[in-house]
């Protein structure tokens, strides 16, 4: 279940979720909503949520940033952690822009973005204390061919 160089396939799983979800949701919205459109427009949306250039623009980075962090179990840990730390000021913003619903949010953020926001700040706290399990020395001595 485990690559010896890539570590647990667990959260690297969970990054590569994360990342398609995002980079989907990213690319459509450039290509289904007004791509060019920045400030608060509900109408702007792919299916529930809304958008604009700029987020857009977090979204797709958010996305090809979680494929690659796929690729090594720190590095989805650290993404992890990433997810965190960043989705958790954008649920903080998101809910004072969704509540105000004021036209100066150039962001776009409705109360979907937010749930969505805010649930992968969660997943991002719960991929980064996903520990890699500790592998025995019987383990470590047939995968190596030597004792450690």
């Amino acid at each position: 279940m485990s690559s010896p160089s890539r570590g647990p396939l667990l959260p690297r799983l969970i990054a590569l979720v994360i990342g398609l979800v995002y980079l989907t949701l990213g690319l459509l919205g450039f290509f289904v909503a007004e791509p060019t459109h920045m400030g608060h427009d509900p109408g702007n949306a792919v299916w529930i949520f809304s958008t604009s250039a700029l987020l857009n623009i977090v979204h797709t980075a958010v996305g090809a940033l979680g494929i690659a962090a796929a690729t090594k179990t720190a590095g989805a840990q650290f993404y992890g952690w990433a997810l965190f730390v960043g989705f958790t000021g954008f649920t903080i913003y998101g809910v004072f822009a969704a509540a105000a619903g004021s036209p100066g949010d150039h962001v776009n953020i409705d109360w979907a973005n937010n749930w969505l926001h805010g649930g992968t700040a969660v997943l991002g706290l719960v991929l980064g204390f996903l520990q890699p399990k500790k592998q025995p020395a019987d383990a470590r001595e047939a995968r190596t061919g030597h004792a450690e």
